[in-house]
């Protein structure tokens, strides 16, 4: 599993800051041994990488001495903590609505879960599987996606909010006795898969907060982050898009890590686990545009080195024969050059 592929919302990050009631000094707690800082948590569009985030979720289990944590958290959990996916649901015509809504999305929101549903004789069964084993972090993580869930699922049934049952694919944990106070459905353990049964019709059943103009905007406002997201490749390209997008400038790593909201650390190791670092993207990127520059008429190589973003020629011309063996003139002058 590439575990570098899958970001969260720093959203549920704050969450558990607000939730456990920490002060500063708590804060840097639940982020000790993560690449997050505070400063970073509470910029309202930062990403947390899988192990960074796993590291925080054992660090508010720790300080909550609680396991049951993930149930207490997707309880508490409004839906606009998931963004324009939780306003999707929540306004959706119906439950199968809701639930195509998370299956076309949920990369978005936990993407280390997966939810799909089936109707099966009289019974909707909705299936959730984990990439990420069942130990405190996966349950915790499966637990806040089910209490989370919960709601939408007491608004489907109707009157009845007890209707259906929750068969859990892991053993009991120790906090088993929890899953009563925060699930409005019987839960029991040591299923093959974990699933939600519903009576079939259930899921046809007429949302009553259903608001047609907020869903069509929600549904708008997903495919445009899932194209966001899906646009954005992988690290390497990100860095070079940046670069791209202003020339003339020579980015330290504080700078780039900030602008693609991540830390230092983070993209260090986004960047590792793609098999380069950000000075040798930096390098060629750079060297791509000092070329491009050099064959074109009028540029000298003080205008070159101003362009891609050198005050001082000499830094320039070294850097340049650090990247090729080889002067700027004495590239410009090699054959390969001259043909090109």
């Amino acid at each position: 599993m590439q575990v570098h592929a899958f970001e969260f919302p720093s959203t549920y990050s704050r969450l558990l800051v607000r939730e456990l009631r920490l002060n500063d000094e708590g804060a840097a707690v639940l982020l000790g041994g993560s690449s997050i800082t505070p400063a970073h948590l509470f910029r309202l569009d930062t990403k947390i990488a899988l192990f960074d985030q796993i590291t925080i979720i054992r660090n508010a289990l720790l300080l909550s001495q609680n396991s049951g944590l993930g149930l207490q958290i997707g309880a508490h959990m409004p839906h606009a903590a998931h963004g324009a996916v939780g306003v999707a649901i929540a306004s959706a015509p119906t439950l199968r609505h809701s639930m195509e809504v998370v299956d076309r999305f949920q990369r978005l929101r936990i993407p280390v879960l997966t939810l799909g549903y089936r109707v099966e004789g009289p019974d909707a069964i909705i299936h959730i599987d984990s990439q990420i084993p069942f130990d405190g972090v996966g349950l915790f993580l499966a637990e806040a996606f089910l209490a989370a869930m919960d709601p939408v699922l007491t608004v489907a049934v109707g009157t009845s909010p007890d209707v259906g049952e929750i068969r859990l694919g892991y053993p009991a944990p120790p906090h088993a006795t929890q899953y009563a106070m925060w699930l409005k459905r019987p839960a029991t353990f040591g299923h093959a898969r974990t699933t939600v049964r519903l009576p079939a019709h259930c899921i046809d059943e007429p949302n009553p907060f259903a608001d047609p103009e907020v869903y069509a905007q929600a549904l708008l406002q997903c495919e445009r982050s899932q194209a966001d997201l899906s646009a954005q490749g992988t690290w390497r390209q990100r860095v070079v898009r940046l670069l791209e997008q202003h020339p003339g400038q020579l980015w330290t790593s504080e700078e780039v890590a900030a602008a693609l909201h991540v830390s230092v650390r983070t993209l260090a190791r986004h960047l590792h686990a793609e098999g380069c670092s950000l000075q040798s993207v930096q390098d060629q990127e750079l060297l791509r545009q000092a070329q491009i520059h050099l064959k074109m008429p009028g540029h000298t190589v003080d205008s070159v080195a101003v362009a891609v973003g050198y005050h001082d020629v000499s830094a320039f011309r070294r850097a340049f024969k650090r990247w090729t063996g080889m002067t700027p003139q004495a590239w410009l002058a090699s054959p390969h050059t001259t043909q090109g």
